[in-house]
């Protein structure tokens, strides 16, 4: 993803790099979820998961669908892969009064 910046000349690209921290992604996800290019509510931040790993972020979409946002940084694939499918078959279960539970546990 690219990010311009409008100037006299014209749009001029602004040089990217890596983020330093994932902690950092996930306070601007946080802030503005709407950067996946996906209008989300944050349910919470953390949420730990019944095989006692958490969630970097859990959201809901306009349509009611479960989004896990987890993010990675020096983990090998397989690992990637292997969190990925225990949080999403963790997620699968949920219903809409645990995540309605997490919601106020986790709001600020």
């Amino acid at each position: 993803m690219a990010i311009w910046r409008m100037t006299d000349a014209g749009p001029r690209r602004l040089p990217s790099s890596p983020l330093d921290l994932e902690q950092r992604l996930e306070d601007m996800l946080a802030e503005d979820p709407g950067m996946t290019g996906i209008d989300l509510l944050v349910v919470g931040r953390q949420v730990r998961t019944a095989y006692g790993g958490f969630i970097d972020l859990l959201a809901l979409d306009a349509d009611g669908r479960v989004h896990v946002l987890e993010l990675k940084r020096d983990r090998t694939p397989r690992d990637v892969v292997a969190q990925t499918l225990d949080y999403g078959s963790w997620v699968r279960g949920l219903g809409l009064g645990d995540l309605e539970q997490m919601f106020l546990d986790h709001r600020d």
